[in-house]
């Protein structure tokens, strides 16, 4: 089982960095509210304005204190249980 997850970083001004964690269908399409936060970050009507990301983790970031981010793709593979088993015996020898 594959899964896609994507990593969003957000750099403050104030030097704090928060960073939140995405599913996602395929690596190279943004998750949905990824793609909406970079648009919000580049109207100049909405920059006084909040951006609230929801699901299991809410958060809630001014978007005047962002100072850059970062949207990183990671592939997360499972191993079946006979490889992890072979790779446990072999780690303990």
């Amino acid at each position: 089982m594959t899964q896609v997850i994507q990593q969003l970083t957000v750099f403050l001004e104030g030097g704090q960095n928060i960073v939140i964690p995405f599913n996602a269908e395929k690596p190279e399409i943004l998750n949905p509210q990824i793609e909406t936060f970079l648009k919000a970050l580049s109207e100049k009507d909405k920059k006084d304005g909040n951006f609230l990301f929801q699901g299991a983790r809410v958060v809630l970031i001014r978007l005047k204190d962002v100072s850059a981010c970062d949207v990183v793709s990671l592939i997360r593979k499972e191993e079946g249980p006979a490889k992890a088993t072979k790779a446990a015996k072999a780690a303990a020898k």
